[in-house]
Parts: C-alpha cells; structure tokens; sequence
C-alpha cells in the first residue's frame, strides 16, 4: 500500500506542469491526506511554482502591502471583508486567526501614544519601562504623507536610541476596542482583549495598578492633560486606499507583465525524426518507514513504472510554429482512451502573450501549459516537439520532425 503512494507521488511529481490557466491538468486525483508526509516532499516544490505563477496571473503581488498590512494590523477586524473576499479578515474570537499577544500571556498593560506628544516624552516612556514584562507602547497608525516603511524605521529608532526592550505596536484596533480618543492613555486589559482598566491622561502605570488592586474597574476617568491623536486610524486608511484601488488596471497590469517573469524552457527544433528512451528509475536516497518505524522502502534504485503506469502523453511543442500546434491537435485526438493529454509549451514570447496563448488552446480546444524546466531534464525532452509516453520500463520520448509530420499528413488526406 506504502509502496502504491510512493508511486503516486513520483507519478504526480513526474506529471504536474506550471498551470498558467484555471484549467485542470487532467490528471487522476487523489486525496492529498491519504500520502506520506516524507513522500510528499518529492512534490512540494512544484506546487509552490504552481501556486506562484497563479498568484501572478490573478494580482495578488500588486496588494501585497495590504497583505502585510492584514497580517500585522488588521488581523482580528470584526468578521468584515474590505477586500471583496480577496482578503477575509478574521475576527476576534476566530480560532483559525488567533496569535499569541506579542507582550505575552496574562493580563498586559498597554500605553496609548502619538508622535503629538512628542519625541522625548515617547522616549521617556520607553526608558521608563524597559525591562518590565507585558507592558507595551501602542500608535494607531502612520503620520500623513509618512509610508508605512518609513514610520517603521521612526519607529524602530526610538529603540535603537533608547535601548529599552519595550514592545512597540502598530494596533488601531486596540484603539478602536477600548475607545481611546486621546494620549496618554493606558490601559489594563485581560487576555482576551477585554477592557479590565482605562486611565486618561498619565502614561502612569502605578497609578492604574494601585486602582485596580484596591477593587476599581473600567474607565477611571482623565487624571491628567491629554493631546490629540495625529495619526489617522490605520483601518480607516486601508479602508479608504482599499475603495480607491483600480483592482481592474492592477490585474490588466499583472496579466500583461506575466510573460516577462515566466519565459518557459526554450528547446532547439527537431532535425529529425527520432525515439529515444529513458530509464524511468528514480533514487530513493534513505530508508522510507511508516509511522511504526517499519521499512517500506529500502534505500536503492526504484522504478515507479513497477508499480503504476504512466498515465500521461506528453506533448511538448514550440507554440509559435504553426505545424508543431497541428502536431498536437492531432496527437490530442489519436490518444488512447486510457491516457490523459498535457500538452506544454516551451516558451511564450512576450509579444506574443496572452494572444499566442489564447489562440493556441482555441486551435487545441483544450489546456495548453508552460514546460518547467526540472520536468524537461527529467524526462530527458531536448527538442521540440516531442511526444512523451511510458512502456513498463522506460519512458519514450518521440521526436518528429516537420518534413515527416507533413508527409504523415498528406498521406492521410
């Protein structure tokens, strides 16, 4: 059975291609689940490629920063989705979002500042606390017309200045739950985000530990003189920027510049008409156990065609030639009924793009998909076209060159 799934595994690392399309790629599936975890390491590195070349084609690296800014500031908004599904924000009480507090578990102190109340009272602040566990100075968000990388490093060198150990957040929404309009505010609040005690007007930890030790809870009022907020609340700014994205331009952009950052395997042209074969034996480098220790495969040479076939036709094709596309609609139509197509192109100019592309797999009426370079070395494919299939030994690629395809196509007409 162990044996089965390690030959599943190399067929699915042998037969997964880049996809650049939502296509499937036809292959026989299976439950991921039902693998080896040591096996699925032989294909891991194709699905990250996978995944990499979908998330180019669908935008994503253009919002990258309101990714990180998901991630780091707004990762427990309240069950609301302000990029239209792209991003969920997950809320509060969301086991799936929920992260360890940076200042620790229990009770923690937090101390609500703004660049208003200046350089050196912040700093004083930090001085102040520096050694003391679970507290943390808290900012709402960035000054205006300041990038969130430089208020980054403002922020960073306060410490570096200081040497004080103290956590720094960049949190609106610690603003946003215990309603602090006004600095210095600190507040007391339990690990699960609930207000125990609030104090207006004093960066005075003492102050607001004594009143909760003698039995006072929630807000204990404005104790001192307070200055206004300068930044603006980051959600509100990732909102807006969020509403004023042209997600449409920005995919168009993403689309357009795909071809420049996937160039495929380019391979030489067939000269003449030839078949090679190659031995489709793999090394397995390490014992490989089961979960009770037991060896299932012994370190050595292995043929995975011992213990599956090879499922697949592989047909490879330079798609600028118009002949080598004829090559692989007809190869489509004559597969047999217990093989699946792939047919792979090796390259995709960038000014042909997505018109080359598209209009081949109307011409195919089917996937087309782009050659990846580890699966052209391991089938040993150094020229195109070629049409790749399996005995039970050895994998056969098939060369042909135009002359004989267009001979072999007059003589069937």
């Amino acid at each position: 059975m162990v044996k089965n799934q390690l030959a599943i595994c190399i067929g699915m690392a042998f037969g997964c291609a880049m996809a650049i399309a939502g296509d499937d790629l036809g292959i026989r599936k299976y439950d991921i689940h039902e693998f080896n975890p040591v096996l699925l390491e032989q294909v891991k590195e194709i699905s990250r490629n996978s995944k990499a070349a979908r998330e180019e084609v669908s935008g994503i690296a253009d919002m990258s920063w309101v990714s990180e800014m998901a991630e780091n500031a707004i990762a427990q908004a309240n069950d609301e989705e302000i990029l239209g599904g792209d991003f969920p924000l997950g809320s509060a009480d969301d086991p799936e979002r929920e992260k360890k507090h940076p200042l620790g578990e229990g009770n923690r102190t937090l101390i609500f500042v703004s660049w208003s109340l200046g350089t050196t009272a912040i700093k004083d602040i930090l001085i102040s606390f520096d050694g003391m566990p679970g507290i943390g100075i808290v900012f709402r968000g960035i000054p205006n017309g300041m990038s969130m990388g430089d208020a980054v490093s403002k922020m960073h060198l306060l410490t570096q200045e200081t040497h004080s150990t103290v956590t720094v957040l960049l949190d609106p929404l610690a603003f946003q739950r215990h309603s602090v309009s006004a600095v210095p505010t600190v507040v007391i609040e339990s690990p699960n985000d609930v207000l125990v005690a609030k104090a207006v007007g004093s960066s005075s930890v003492t102050y607001i530990e004594a009143a909760v030790k003698d039995g006072k809870r929630g807000d204990l009022g404005t104790i001192g003189s307070t200055q206004e907020i300068m930044e603006p609340d980051l959600m509100d700014v990732a909102k807006q920027r969020i509403a004023e994205l042209d997600t449409d331009a920005m995919k168009e952009r993403a689309i357009s510049r795909f071809w420049d950052n996937h160039k495929g395997h380019p391979l030489p042209p067939v000269t003449k008409s030839a078949t090679r074969f190659v031995d489709a034996s793999v090394i397995v480098p390490d014992d490989i156990l089961d979960n009770m220790g037991r060896v299932v495969q012994k370190a050595g040479r292995i043929n995975p065609l011992d213990m599956m076939p090879f499922d697949q036709k592989l047909v490879v094709i330079d798609p600028t030639q118009s002949w080598q596309v004829a090559l692989a609609k007809r190869e489509y139509a004559a597969h047999a009924a217990n093989l699946t197509v792939t047919v792979m192109a090796t390259q995709i100019p960038t000014d042909s793009g997505w018109d080359l592309f598209n209009s081949v797999q109307d011409r195919l009426d089917a996937p087309l998909y782009l050659l990846p370079p580890d699966m052209a070395e391991r089938f040993q494919i150094l020229r195109a076209p070629s049409v790749v299939t399996a005995d039970t030994k050895n994998f056969m690629v098939r060369e042909v060159d135009q002359t004989t395809f267009e001979e072999a196509n007059r003589e069937h007409q």
